[in-house]
């Protein structure tokens, strides 16, 4: 019943959030791939002492000073050289999860490539940045900004912005040419001057 709400029970007994697209791991499968410091089973790198006991690198990141290991309090050396465990990164990867937007089953090392390019996953307008608030399905996106106002205008801009940022560019490369010609016709104005008096 606690895993149909989204909840895993640690090893103490006590109930902590799981996120929704990851599916709780289960009995001793959990036990053995769960960080013994924060009793979670973490996606991303895990890291690992010398004897082997695994955590993960967030807590590996928290530990202080003299660092030493959460199981065997063997000592740590410094953070930027820790051991990664690419095995366990690899099980962990391999755990069910499923797709937060379509609830596609997959694995947790596979779920966030996946995610990226759901078609149920919304998206926002183009025109965003310009003021426009919608938010939907990759599906309906198009037709939503044929008729937005932002995107029609943010279309109409492009060419506009692109001949300004053109004309910005020429404008420089113009004063650059024009630089040594005024130093060149002050200089003979100075010699003039001198010509005539």
């Amino acid at each position: 019943r606690d895993r149909e709400r989204g909840r895993a029970v640690s090893r103490g007994g006590a109930n902590r959030q799981v996120c929704p697209r990851h599916k709780a791991p289960s009995g001793m499968a959990a036990q053995r791939l769960e960080c013994p410091v924060c009793l979670e089973v973490q996606d991303g790198q895990q890291h690992q002492c010398r004897e082997g006991h695994v955590f993960c690198a967030s807590c590996d990141s928290s530990l202080r000073a003299p660092r030493r290991c959460p199981e065997c309090r063997m000592a740590l050396g410094p953070l930027s050289q820790a051991i990664r465990s690419r095995s366990h990164e690899e099980r962990i990867g391999a755990l069910p999860a499923a797709c937060s937007h379509c609830g596609l089953a997959t694995t947790r090392g596979d779920v966030a490539a996946h995610e990226q390019g759901c078609p149920q996953r919304p998206r926002a307008c183009s025109a965003a940045e310009a003021g426009c608030a919608w938010s939907g399905l990759l599906a309906d996106k198009a037709a939503h900004e044929a008729t937005c106002p932002f995107a029609v205008c943010q279309r109409m801009m492009a060419p506009l912005q692109t001949e300004v940022v053109e004309l910005r560019a020429e404008n420089s490369r113009l004063q650059a040419q024009l630089a040594p010609l005024q130093a060149q016709l002050a200089a003979q104005g100075a010699e003039n001057s001198q010509l005539r008096a």
